[in-house]
């Protein structure tokens, strides 16, 4: 059986290119177009011919595109009906950590405590009652960008005048010193510096282009060794542990411990994804003192280096929820960046009738 897909594209050059390498892998009979999303004639090109799926990749780095591509998603699912992936939601939520908050207090999913202000005078009162450190985040910002944690109550004044301002809040957009194998980046860097300075200078364009204004975003700080990245995409589910190397931070890292995730994590996980309804979605999840789980992001799209997201004794593979039993099979499924096992998943979704 064949399958004509359309490829949403975004307004970076490279997001969508997991979807390309997966429809190209030639596992599958597969047709696909892309759609530039940002275009005016995107409207055009959606309606024009009869796609079985429409293949989503939103945004991370600038605000306003962000914006575009919801909408526009909207549109496509809501209005005109047509089949998405992943789904609306997963979307929405996605690099929006004001949506996402919604989300986890609307469903009653344990998270840590966030409070959300469009008003100064309640920022600033929120200060003297606030409980330090506390987290500052802003609505989008992959990989810990834009992620500060506060200790005074002084810095966290400042930080509340600037957000309630002009300048607004600029996340971080030079080079990771949390991430691992930080001299071989430098002399990576160093060996080509034109292409670095203009990656330098892309990075600081979108930062800027993105700075947030007349709200802000504050988390409960939670103590922790670690974070736990669980992924689902299907039936599959894959869990290890995020250390923290330098600072305080997890995201970004790069740093891994490939721990067996215990059985209750892959309930919470499902439970999770279960109420969401969600097709495609990571997981980050803190474990405070007292032994409960707390979702800390969800993001229908991560990065990832190596071709799986989980070893157990020595082995990469998957967890597969059978009749209740959790089951462990060997092999590297997170190939492309996930995006092959996405895709078929898109498809054995279409086969079955249940996209």
């Amino acid at each position: 059986m064949s399958y004509f897909f359309a490829i949403l594209k975004n307004e970076t050059e490279e997001n969508h290119q997991g979807w390309l390498n997966a429809c190209k892998h030639g596992k599958y009979n597969v047709i696909f177009k892309i759609i530039n999303m940002t275009r005016n004639d995107w409207l055009e090109h959606v309606v024009s011919e009869d796609f079985d799926c429409f293949l989503a990749r939103p945004p991370a780095g600038i605000s306003y595109f962000k914006q575009l591509y919801d909408e526009r998603i909207y549109a496509i699912h809501n209005l005109l009906k047509k089949k998405i992936y992943p789904s609306y939601d997963e979307m929405v939520i996605y690099e929006n950590k004001r949506m996402l908050f919604y989300w986890l207090a609307a469903h009653k999913i344990p998270h840590p405590r966030t409070w959300i202000f469009y008003h100064r005078d309640e920022a600033l009162k929120f200060v003297t009652d606030c409980t330090l450190p506390i987290v500052a985040k802003t609505a989008i910002g992959a990989s810990g960008s834009g992620v500060l944690i506060i200790r005074d109550t002084t810095r966290l004044r400042r930080y509340i005048d600037r957000a309630f301002s002009e300048k607004g809040i600029l996340r971080k957009w030079g080079p990771n010193l949390r991430k691992g194998d930080l001299l071989k980046r430098v002399v990576s860097r160093l060996q080509n510096i034109p292409q670095s300075y203009d990656y330098f200078r892309k990075k600081h364009a979108s930062a800027a282009m993105s700075r947030e204004r007349w709200f802000v975003i504050f988390q409960e700080y939670i103590q922790c060794d670690f974070e736990w990245r669980a992924v689902r995409i299907g039936d599959s589910y894959f869990a290890h542990k995020k250390i923290r190397k330098r600072g305080e931070m997890f995201s970004g890292t790069s740093e891994v411990r490939w721990d067996a995730p215990p059985e209750r994590l892959l309930n919470f996980v499902k439970y999770v994804c279960d109420t969401g309804k969600f097709l495609s979605q990571a997981v980050d999840i803190f474990e405070d003192e007292h032994g409960n789980y707390l979702v800390n992001e969800l993001q229908c799209f991560f990065g990832s280096k190596h071709p799986h997201q989980m070893i157990l004794n020595g082995k990469p593979g998957r967890y597969i929820d059978r009749d209740g039993q959790w089951i462990f099979e060997e092999g590297n499924f997170n190939t492309n960046d996930s995006f092959d096992l996405r895709l078929a998943h898109v498809i054995q979704l279409l086969e079955t009738g249940r996209l």
